[in-house]
């Protein structure tokens, strides 16, 4: 639930609490009003009543067909009835219901005073139906309920309005902050003009983006101070190894364990420079070296570079793609070669022992499409955290949590799509690479 919905929610039942709570009282008070009148009108009208009763001679007036009437008279101790209304009740009590008849009645009594008639005194009791007061009353009541629902209504239409005219300036704050797509952006979110609780946030917040792209600098630097440092050594690596293969004094055998060394420095230099490629913030909008390679030569040539690790880990690689096709690409060739040989490594260093690790190559519309398969473990495993920097699916085999994050950047560099499956015992990488980027 959205904060906007939340907020109309609580204003709407605070409002509903309230409104019904004062509202109650004023009915009871409305009720209590509408009681008190119907109560005068009454007595004002036994009082005429009374002021035309007389005992010598006896005179008492006439009821009307609604009204019943009790006249009383008593002296020196002693009680006379004079006149009672048929249907009159024996018992009343003023107001309330009576379960002997089928509708209620409101009685009033009213009595002569000593100076009207010195010798005694004449009570009388008027009691009429309450039909039209409780007739009142029940629209009233229907009244107050139907106004309650419309303001509850309105309330939650308007307090729905309000809440978004509040909140704008905190959709404000959340645009600017997704305006800012990489920590290199400079820019701060815009103060706001009142300085509230908003205003506040917005400060907080541009500090801690203060902070992020210090630390994002202090990391560049080091990045960057690393590898100078690293090149050094090698470049020097580098040389040596091809100034000792070139000399012509080195055997078959030191021959071929020398230039396994040399390729892995080379590959170890390339993926320094990649790395940090992928490390700057505007990695996404670097330039790209294209040219046509034949994609089946770049496998080979990546199987051949990895035997010695397919060796030590006792699997075997095998290349399937169609011979009768040509399989040229354009794209960029190092960066490619990186990729692939990320995902075969991969592929060789989780396989079971004694299993194939199979490569194959097909065309599949205008793109071309790498499968590399390889048999686990493990039935299966997370796919989609390994393309995220540091995560190893088995922490005890050997690497740094790099090789598929790399791979997954490089190859959204070269316009292409890279899938994980893990599955069956089964993991399943495949590349999709478009034969003529749009870079």
């Amino acid at each position: 639930m959205s904060l906007r919905s939340r907020i109309v929610l609580a204003v709407t039942a605070v409002f509903a609490v309230v409104s019904l709570s004062a509202g109650w009282l004023m009915l009871n008070r409305a009720e209590k009003s509408l009681r008190t009148a119907f109560d005068r009108t009454l007595q004002t009208r036994a009082d005429w009543l009374l002021s035309l009763v007389s005992v010598d001679p006896v005179v008492l007036p006439l009821p009307t067909d609604r009204e019943r009437m009790l006249i009383r008279y008593q002296t020196y101790g002693h009680l006379r009835e004079l006149f009672r209304s048929p249907g009159f009740p024996n018992t009343f009590r003023r107001g309330r219901h009576q379960p002997s008849i089928s509708y209620s009645y409101r009685s009033v009594m009213t009595q002569t005073t000593s100076n009207q008639l010195p010798d005694g005194q004449i009570l009388l009791t008027l009691a009429v139906p309450d039909a039209t007061l409780q007739q009142d009353i029940r629209q009233l009541r229907w009244l107050f309920g139907l106004g309650w629902l419309m303001s509850l209504l309105l309330a939650f239409g308007a307090g729905y309005g309000v809440a978004g005219w509040l909140l704008r300036p905190i959709q404000s704050i959340v645009e600017q902050a997704n305006a800012i797509s990489s920590t290199s952006n400079s820019s701060r979110i815009q103060l706001p003009s009142s300085r509230d609780e908003l205003y506040q946030l917005t400060d907080t917040l541009n500090q801690m983006l203060a902070r992020i792209q210090e630390n994002v600098e202090l990391q560049r630097n080091f990045f960057g101070a690393a590898a100078h440092e690293l090149r050094t050594p090698l470049t020097i690596m580098k040389t040596g190894l091809e100034v000792t293969l070139g000399n012509g004094q080195v055997d078959a055998a030191t021959r071929g364990f020398l230039s396994g060394q040399l390729d892995e420095v080379s590959r170890l230099a390339r993926l320094i420079d990649e790395f940090l490629v992928l490390s700057r913030p505007d990695a996404l909008t670097q330039p790209i070296n294209m040219a046509e390679i034949n994609l089946s030569t770049l496998l080979t040539n990546c199987l051949t570079q990895l035997s010695v690790i397919a060796t030590d880990y006792d699997v075997i690689t095998h290349l399937d793609w169609p011979a009768a096709t040509e399989a040229t690409i354009q794209t960029d060739a190092v960066k490619l070669e990186h990729i692939l040989l990320n995902l075969i490594e991969n592929a060789i260093k989780y396989a079971v022992a004694a299993s194939i690790v199979t490569v194959r190559l097909q065309r599949a519309a205008a793109n071309w499409q790498v499968d590399i398969e390889n048999r686990t473990v493990r039935e299966n495993g997370p796919t989609l955290d390994l393309t995220q920097a540091y995560f190893q699916a088995d922490p005890l085999k050997e690497g740094h949590g790099l090789g598929l994050w790399i791979g997954f950047r490089l190859t959204t560099l070269l316009d292409g799509e890279l899938h994980l499956n893990w599955q069956n015992f089964t993991f399943k990488s495949t590349l999709i690479l478009p034969v003529e980027p749009n870079k």
